[in-house]
């Protein structure tokens, strides 16, 4: 595979997107977490609305990487983060009810144990997909992606770190399954140029950031912005937002807030390493 630089749109010559792409975004698909982690997930009868809205109006419902191989399509791309193990109980039988795949980003060194990245939520207790669960859903057509190996801010820690977690995330992928994975997932959508040039010269094809809106063609396949799905999102939302991204006042302060969120968590790791 060709590796594709930060600030290009493909890896194929004269090949690019046409049409903005929506890509949402989903974490787990249930009704069980506290009320502090609620906006990560999406109740299973909301979750069925919204893939048969999307279907029945035409969209076709993939994987990222399918998604950016067909730019002329209509379609809508599907990625979750984290792979809990409520995907194979939940979210896959609504996804094959619709006709749909979906990408599933694993942070590599969790699979099979539990969500302990999350200090401060009780979510640190949830369950991961195991190896063999995923090895499985890679053969039923599920894209498995990475999420990086240990759920780092690989935007704040030094290069070579991030450097070990990215191909480290990778190997485990093709040891585990035996398929090389294209796509990568910045944890927590946190990422800078540096970050990007990692992933890139690892041999992926494209990375995720959250971002609030739709893709657009000119934007680099190391960057692609998604879509978070709301828990209360009905079929008239869900059809608005791939229509139009996100379009209240807080998605776009946060893309505003963006650099100086970064500085602090830059200062934070230097006290922290200090102390």
């Amino acid at each position: 595979m060709a590796t594709v630089l930060p600030g290009t749109t493909s890896g194929v010559p004269g090949e690019a997107f046409t049409i903005p792409l929506p890509v949402l975004m989903y974490h787990s698909v249930g009704d069980s977490v506290s009320a502090d982690f609620r906006r990560w997930e999406v109740p299973p009868a909301a979750f069925a609305e919204q893939l048969g809205a999307l279907a029945a109006s035409g969209y076709h419902l993939t994987g990222l990487t399918d998604a950016l191989a067909h730019p002329h399509r209509r379609q809508v791309a599907i990625t979750f983060d984290d792979a809990f193990d409520d995907f194979i109980s939940t979210a896959l039988p609504a996804l094959q009810t619709a006709g749909a795949s979906a990408t599933l980003y694993l942070p590599t060194a969790f699979a099979g144990r539990r969500a302990t990245w999350l200090d401060g939520y009780s979510e640190r207790n949830l369950p991961l997909l195991d190896w063999p669960d995923l090895a499985a859903l890679a053969g039923e057509g599920v894209e498995l992606g990475t999420h990086g190996h240990r759920h780092l801010e690989l935007d704040v820690v030094p290069t070579a770190i991030a450097r070990y977690d990215v191909t480290a995330s990778r190997r485990a992928i093709e040891e585990k399954t035996g398929r090389s994975p294209d796509s990568f997932s910045y944890p927590f959508g946190y990422h800078c140029a540096s970050v990007r040039h990692v992933v890139a010269a690892a041999g992926f094809d494209s990375a995720c950031e959250i971002g609030y809106r739709l893709h657009q063609p000119v934007e680099s396949r190391f960057a692609i912005s998604r879509l978070v799905v709301d828990r209360t999102a009905g079929s008239e939302e869900i059809l608005q937002m791939v229509e139009h991204g996100h379009r209240d006042a807080l998605a776009g302060a946060r893309r505003g807030l963006r650099s100086g969120w970064r500085a602090y968590r830059v200062a934070r790791r230097r006290l922290g390493r200090g102390a």
